[in-house]
């Protein structure tokens, strides 16, 4: 555990120029997966009625005919601290899904998200003195990976306006960690230190997805929680608890060309605390997030909707014992393609990244692009 405990002290922001890191990966990771890029670009606003969503397994019964979605999201990430900027490129495929109808009121579907992105780099340099003499080094702190979440899932149609849903989730991974010491005198040894973490675990989830009316869409979804595991090899480190999560929104589309929607999530995110370091302490929060779709005026004969989107909430894990809050502002658009059947989604979100410590802040790009493919 000397290596993990290292480098989650070292993923902490450090508070000099010599080094960098970022408020939104801390602990084990950030939650970049879960949304497709149409609720990205809402602001997740609609993410309890998206069956491209993995959140709410009652909406697959509005998946329509059996289809493959993918989806890439590049994060271009500034991070400044003490008046040094750090500019990173992290490349995420946080999602793909596919689901068929088994039958008219059943259907199963399959996806695999992105649940924590642990993938960072911190850089430091130094002296090392030995009697009169100095060398320089410097010191790089890696990590690699992501616990990933794959869910099966049914929607079953009760009423034509009702739908209720249930999935089976595990979750896996890996991190890849790394200490890399080098001296600026080529004549000392390099230092090197790896440790790769790998995770296990389990989940339920359910929900109902409800229509009053053709114009409202009402859903409830949660997670029960399991327990998940940590591994080095074939070494069982530590046991703890899948987060428990509530989630409730709406969408509205009684306003000609215009959709509304709103949603809101309550995540346990603190029922890993003792998965890992203790430094790596998470935190519950609540996510919220609001949206509207205007239908703009048509292209080669199909409507192009132009999203907005808000989003807020807190991170799970703390950055030097203070939380990290990131406030979301979207835009994107849904094209149509092959009459219809299948669509090309695009979002650019701007995320802001705050906490209490002193002259750190961070932001980043987020473009996202989700391919929906039906034959």
């Amino acid at each position: 555990m000397r290596t993990l405990s290292t480098l989650v002290l070292c993923a902490t922001i450090a508070t000099s120029a010599a080094a960098q890191g970022t408020l939104s990966s801390q602990g084990f990771g950030y939650p970049a997966g879960g949304l497709s890029t149409h609720a990205e670009a809402l602001g997740g606003s609609i993410a309890e009625s998206d069956p491209l969503s993995p959140v709410n397994p009652a909406a697959l019964s509005s998946w329509g005919r059996p289809g493959l979605y993918l989806q890439y999201d590049p994060e271009f990430r500034t991070v400044t601290a003490g008046g040094t900027n750090s500019s990173t490129l992290t490349a995420r495929f946080p999602m793909i899904a596919g689901a068929l109808n088994i039958g008219p009121r059943l259907t199963f579907g399959l996806s695999a998200t992105t649940f924590l992105d642990r993938t960072w780099q911190v850089s430091r340099s130094g002296y090392v003195f030995s009697g009169p003499d100095s060398t320089l080094y410097g010191e790089k702190f890696t990590s690699d990976g992501a616990i990933n979440d794959l869910r099966a899932a049914f929607a079953f149609t009760v009423l034509p306006n009702l739908s209720v849903g249930i999935g089976g989730h595990v979750l896996t991974g890996s991190n890849h960690l790394s200490i890399t010491r080098e001296f600026a005198d080529t004549s000392t040894a390099i230092f090197t230190e790896l440790s790769t973490l790998s995770y296990t675990g389990h989940t339920v989830s359910g929900g109902i997805d409800y229509r009053p009316f053709t114009s409202l869409s009402i859903g409830v979804s949660g997670d029960a929680g399991g327990t998940i595991n940590s591994f080095r090899n074939d070494t069982t480190l530590s046991t703890a608890k899948v987060p428990k999560r509530v989630g409730f929104g709406g969408m509205f589309g009684g306003i000609s060309g215009l959709f509304l929607s709103a949603n809101a999530e309550w995540h346990g995110w603190s029922a890993l605390n003792g998965l890992g370091d203790s430094d790596a302490h998470a935190v519950d929060g609540w996510d919220y997030g609001v949206g509207a779709e205007i239908r703009a005026p048509s292209l080669f004969g199909q409507e192009i909707p132009v999203r907005l989107g808000y989003r807020k909430r807190i991170l799970p894990f703390e950055a030097a014992g203070e939380q990290v809050h990131e406030t979301d502002y979207s835009f994107g658009i849904g094209i149509p393609v092959s009459r219809g059947r299948s669509r090309v989604d695009f979002s650019v979100t701007r995320a802001n990244r705050s906490s209490p410590l002193p002259d750190i802040t961070e932001h980043g790009w987020i473009l996202s692009a989700g391919f929906f493919v039906r034959p």
